[in-house]
Protein backbone atom coordinates (compact mmCIF):
# COMPACT_ATOMS: atom_id res chain seq x y z
CA UNK A 1 0.00 0.00 0.00
CA UNK A 2 1.30 3.40 -0.93
CA UNK A 3 0.62 6.78 1.62
CA UNK A 4 1.67 10.26 0.70
CA UNK A 5 3.11 12.75 3.59
CA UNK A 6 0.77 14.67 4.87
CA UNK A 7 1.96 18.15 6.25
CA UNK A 8 -0.08 19.37 9.29
CA UNK A 9 -1.58 22.51 8.57
CA UNK A 10 -0.84 25.36 12.04
CA UNK A 11 -4.05 24.12 13.24
CA UNK A 12 -4.18 20.13 12.88
CA UNK A 13 -6.37 18.25 10.08
CA UNK A 14 -9.61 18.53 9.73
CA UNK A 15 -12.09 16.40 11.44
CA UNK A 16 -12.79 14.91 7.88
CA UNK A 17 -9.53 14.28 6.77
CA UNK A 18 -7.84 13.14 10.08
CA UNK A 19 -10.68 10.34 10.48
CA UNK A 20 -10.07 9.14 6.53
CA UNK A 21 -6.19 9.44 7.29
CA UNK A 22 -6.56 6.91 11.06
CA UNK A 23 -8.90 4.68 8.73
CA UNK A 24 -6.23 4.26 6.26
CA UNK A 25 -3.32 3.70 8.16
CA UNK A 26 -5.44 1.72 10.87
CA UNK A 27 -6.75 -0.46 7.11
CA UNK A 28 -3.19 -0.86 6.15
CA UNK A 29 0.25 -1.71 6.87
CA UNK A 30 0.75 0.65 10.15
CA UNK A 31 3.09 0.85 13.05
CA UNK A 32 0.96 1.33 16.27
CA UNK A 33 2.71 2.31 19.55
CA UNK A 34 1.54 3.14 23.44
CA UNK A 35 2.05 5.69 26.05
CA UNK A 36 3.07 4.08 29.15
CA UNK A 37 -0.10 5.26 30.55
CA UNK A 38 -2.42 3.81 27.54
CA UNK A 39 -1.25 0.72 28.35
CA UNK A 40 -1.91 0.87 32.10
CA UNK A 41 -5.59 1.79 30.96
CA UNK A 42 -5.81 -1.01 28.51
CA UNK A 43 -4.73 -3.44 31.38
CA UNK A 44 -7.55 -1.31 33.52
CA UNK A 45 -10.41 -1.47 31.65
CA UNK A 46 -9.82 -4.46 29.89
CA UNK A 47 -9.55 -3.41 26.38
CA UNK A 48 -8.29 -5.01 23.68
CA UNK A 49 -5.54 -4.44 21.47
CA UNK A 50 -7.87 -5.71 18.38
CA UNK A 51 -10.63 -3.49 19.81
CA UNK A 52 -8.43 -0.51 19.55
CA UNK A 53 -7.55 -1.00 15.84
CA UNK A 54 -10.94 -1.59 15.01
CA UNK A 55 -11.82 1.73 16.61
CA UNK A 56 -8.76 2.93 14.53
CA UNK A 57 -10.16 1.60 11.15
CA UNK A 58 -13.52 2.45 11.92
CA UNK A 59 -13.99 4.91 14.58
CA UNK A 60 -15.12 8.89 14.65
CA UNK A 61 -12.74 11.77 15.36
CA UNK A 62 -14.87 14.12 17.65
CA UNK A 63 -13.89 17.78 19.11
CA UNK A 64 -10.95 19.56 17.24
CA UNK A 65 -6.92 18.84 17.41
CA UNK A 66 -4.68 19.65 20.39
CA UNK A 67 -1.26 20.41 20.05
CA UNK A 68 0.79 17.77 21.15
CA UNK A 69 3.88 18.24 23.18
CA UNK A 70 5.91 17.59 19.85
CA UNK A 71 6.17 20.60 18.04
CA UNK A 72 3.77 20.14 14.28
CA UNK A 73 1.73 17.10 16.01
CA UNK A 74 -1.50 16.91 17.19
CA UNK A 75 -3.59 15.17 19.38
CA UNK A 76 -6.87 13.46 18.44
CA UNK A 77 -9.97 11.74 19.87
CA UNK A 78 -11.43 8.86 18.04
CA UNK A 79 -14.54 6.68 19.44
CA UNK A 80 -16.01 3.36 17.96
CA UNK A 81 -17.74 0.47 19.40
CA UNK A 82 -15.63 -2.51 20.48
CA UNK A 83 -16.90 -6.02 18.65
CA UNK A 84 -15.46 -8.04 21.80
CA UNK A 85 -17.28 -6.17 24.63
CA UNK A 86 -20.81 -6.08 23.78
CA UNK A 87 -20.65 -2.69 21.59
CA UNK A 88 -19.39 -0.86 24.39
CA UNK A 89 -18.02 2.35 22.60
CA UNK A 90 -14.24 3.02 23.26
CA UNK A 91 -12.76 6.69 23.02
CA UNK A 92 -9.06 6.90 22.48
CA UNK A 93 -6.83 10.15 22.48
CA UNK A 94 -4.03 9.54 19.90
CA UNK A 95 -1.19 11.18 17.80
CA UNK A 96 -0.94 10.50 14.38
CA UNK A 97 2.20 10.82 12.41
CA UNK A 98 2.09 12.87 9.33
CA UNK A 99 4.81 11.09 7.50
CA UNK A 100 4.56 8.15 7.83
CA UNK A 101 1.99 5.31 9.14
CA UNK A 102 2.26 5.31 12.64
CA UNK A 103 -0.39 6.18 15.64
CA UNK A 104 0.38 6.70 18.87
CA UNK A 105 -2.03 5.88 21.67
CA UNK A 106 -1.89 8.47 24.20
CA UNK A 107 -5.06 6.94 26.60
CA UNK A 108 -7.96 4.99 26.26
CA UNK A 109 -10.87 5.21 28.19
CA UNK A 110 -14.92 3.29 28.13
CA UNK A 111 -17.48 6.17 26.69
CA UNK A 112 -19.58 4.94 29.32
CA UNK A 113 -17.40 5.55 32.07
CA UNK A 114 -15.93 9.00 31.56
Amino acid sequence: MHYHVYMNPPNGWSIEIAENRIHAYARGDFDLAYTKHAKQRFEERSILISDVIHVLAHGQVVGEPQESTRAGYFKYKICGKSPNSGNREICLVIIPDTGRPAIKVVTAMWKDMR
